[in-house]
């Protein structure tokens, strides 16, 4: 692959570089973590899975939301990323924090399994999007609920090349033909939007 700048890319191992960037306080600014959660809103007992989940930005906060009686499935192809996440889960005693070393388009978990799933900038990198949608409506539940966040597609400062980018409409066309319901489209941030969708 091309050397460019992509500091957000989930493939292959991560630089020291691309791990600072992701845990950078600057973030929050740009990416609050509030609306996405709240979008999500995790309920203390549920299976969320966090597709994507880098460094768990968002698996620490959704861990404690569900609590013990909950699991938050960090899913990730990159092995520091996961070995990273599940350091943290043992030093912050979160053992409803589980690791997978998957992709999305194989996560390995059963079919019916998980109440809520989250992707954080992610949608516009994965490799075989209409497997991983698949994949995704495998593994939710009836009446569950898939938050998608992505970049806004214009250009900003931060972020992977327009080119690579989707808009809220593309995407909502591509989860509907695999049987989703787009129920809310809002701004997740200065330089993101989100889709709620749910499984019929």
């Amino acid at each position: 692959m091309a050397e460019h700048d992509h500091h957000h890319h989930h493939h292959g191992p991560w630089t020291h570089e691309q791990l600072q960037h992701l845990e950078n306080p600057e973030r929050e600014k740009l990416m609050p973590r509030e609306p996405v959660l709240a979008a999500l809103n995790p309920q203390l007992g549920e299976k969320i899975a966090d597709v994507g989940a880098g460094l768990g930005w968002l698996t620490f906060p959704l861990a404690v939301a569900v609590g013990e009686s909950g699991a938050v499935l960090a899913i990730d192809p990159s092995q520091d990323g996961i070995r990273a996440i599940r350091d943290k889960a043992q030093q912050q005693q979160l053992p409803q924090v589980e690791t997978l070393e998957r992709s999305a388009e194989d996560t390995g978990l059963p079919a019916d399994y998980v109440d809520g799933i989250l992707w954080h900038t992610m949608y516009h990198d994965v490799g075989n999007r209409p497997r991983a949608i698949g994949e995704m409506f495998r593994i939710l539940k009836s009446g569950g609920r898939w938050v998608i966040v992505d970049w806004v597609k214009e250009n900003t400062e931060s972020g992977p090349p327009i080119t690579v980018r989707l808009s809220p409409d593309e995407v909502r066309s591509e989860v509907e033909t695999a049987g989703f319901q787009v129920t809310r489209q809002w701004k997740a941030g200065p330089v993101t939007w989100g889709l709620t969708v749910e499984k019929p």
